[in-house]
């Protein structure tokens, strides 16, 4: 069967920022399809520039006998939309829709998308490789695990489906469909048993571990066939099963891996010590990627995100001595946050001093506690808008406390970057981010002064006595998310 695989295009050039290299979800997808002996077509709309129309035109030339499309949560308007299109120019093609907001809302994907004829939820690999398999052979893919599908009017939801039994059988990604980049993301293991609130866990508590030699096979053939500057770890903590992790840092040295292509992996603070970091400096890792969320530690406890200040000092400052750069993450808008803990967490990045910063805020993913909590109206939070395309969380429109309101988290946003910068006297470095982030800065400015404005036409409005209508909606509730198949979802940062 020929089956035409989609990615979004980015909204803006804000959101194409972000599109640096490939999705690893989609391109696992393409690799276990081929692999089934199936004709893939892969339409990659971030990198290689494809409008909705394009895409929608070569699905149509292309004739598939199934369209995939994958989707977060703020592209899925635009998915739909894709579905929608799709659909007008043959109804007969059937269309299954995949990805970070599907597994969290599973059923609701399909009410919302009536382009959608199905919806994956969990790991899809074999999922869709089985719905292929079913509508070649004309059969009945409703009981298939893990899919939500059509029937008539009726929407059929299956079984969960649980994770793989080896990730080391499944194939490696398909890199070769997608257009050439300096760097390509690698996942030694998916799962994460910690709990952080504003987490969805896109693949489940349970850490489920590929083997170091099939890891290392891998690297061996992206290095051979695709030749990238940089490969980028993309386990949620690299250096989980630390044992491990060390096996796959000595692989890397032994077959010299580290002379041809350099590293960048995430993990927590409280999993950094000096022999790990030295194994990271020697195996050619360039960057480290921390998640701190807030520099005050009662925020810390109550998102039990398990570290202390004291842990993030640590590493931070063991990363720098060893020679490697640092990006750390916060978010602002915690549950309860006032502008206190705020200020503490922009004296916090201030002292820490990373190489590189990312501050979002705070955004109620389908499938976290953040987003119950929300719904609830609990933790001081208020919900201000009903379209996912408004849950991104570096331009967030969706959520505001009633101690510290939208407006005012996106000029704490901003103020995180300039205060680093500028109490450290890093006044060049300002200057080239502003240069060549441009449109990342000229987003946020944008939102922050709109927001503001609104705000202030709010305030206005109250002190003549006017109602206020049309300020905030319910934000969609999402169906109960699976426990496996969810998904953290993260997107690069500005540098």
């Amino acid at each position: 069967m020929r089956i035409a695989l989609v990615q979004p295009p980015p909204r803006s050039e804000f959101d194409r920022h972000w599109a640096r290299f490939p999705s690893l979800g989609i391109a696992y997808v393409a690799s276990s399809l081929r692999a089934a002996g199936h004709d893939v077509v892969l339409l990659d709309g971030k990198l290689a520039y494809l409008e909705v129309d394009e895409i929608v035109e070569r699905v149509r030339s292309a004739r598939p006998g199934l369209v995939g499309i994958t989707c977060m949560t703020v592209e899925f308007p635009r998915a739909a939309e894709i579905a929608r299109r799709i659909k007008e120019n043959d109804p007969r093609v059937p269309v299954v829709v995949g990805g970070a907001h599907v597994n969290a809302v599973g059923q609701q994907a399909l009410e919302e998308g009536a382009g959608f004829d199905f919806a994956c939820v969990g790991e899809g690999e074999h999922l869709v490789c089985e719905l292929a398999d079913a509508l070649e052979r004309s059969a009945e893919p409703f009981g298939i695990p893990g899919l939500v599908a059509r029937r008539g009017a009726d929407l059929v939801t299956a079984p969960p489906r649980p994770p793989p039994a080896d990730y080391d059988l499944l194939p490696f990604p398909a890199w070769d469909l997608f257009r050439p980049t300096d760097t390509l993301p690698l996942i030694t293991h998916r799962g994460c048993p910690f709990r952080c609130v504003f987490c969805s866990h896109n693949s489940g508590f349970k850490p489920r571990y590929r083997t170091p030699q099939n890891v290392l096979e891998e690297i061996e053939e992206i290095l051979a066939l695709y030749r990238p500057s940089r490969i980028r770890i993309e386990d949620e903590t690299f250096g989980l099963h630390m044992g491990r992790t060390k096996a796959i840092l000595a692989g890397i040295l032994e077959r010299g891996f580290h002379r041809h292509v350099r590293f960048s992996a995430q993990t927590r603070v409280d999993r950094v010590d000096e022999e790990f970091i030295r194994l990271l400096k020697t195996a050619n890792f360039e960057l480290l990627e921390l998640g701190v969320e807030s520099g005050n530690p009662d925020i810390l406890r109550a998102v039990e995100k398990g570290i202390t200040l004291e842990q993030v000092e640590h590493a931070v400052a063991l990363a720098k001595q060893h020679g490697l750069r640092v990006w750390c993450k916060f978010i602002l808008g915690h549950p309860n946050e006032t502008h206190g803990t705020i200020r503490d967490t922009i004296d916090f990045i201030a002292r820490i001093n990373p190489h590189q910063l990312s501050v979002s805020i705070m955004t109620p993913f389908p499938g976290t506690p953040i987003h119950e909590m929300a719904l609830r109206g609990e933790g001081g939070y208020r919900l201000l808008s009903g379209g996912w395309e408004d849950f991104d969380k570096y331009s967030s429109g969706v959520l505001e406390l009633e101690t510290v309101s939208l407006g005012q988290l996106k000029r704490y946003q901003i103020a995180c970057y300039a205060n680093l910068y500028l109490r450290n006297r890093r006044f060049g470095e300002l200057a080239r981010l502003v240069v060549a982030q441009r449109a990342v800065g000229t987003e946020m400015l944008r939102s922050a002064v709109e927001r503001t404005a609104v705000e202030a036409a709010q305030r206005f409005r109250r002190g003549r006595g006017a109602p206020i209508t049309g300020i905030r909606a319910p934000a969609p509730t999402p169906a109960e998310p699976p426990a496996e198949g969810r998904r953290r979802e993260r997107a690069p940062s500005p540098r």
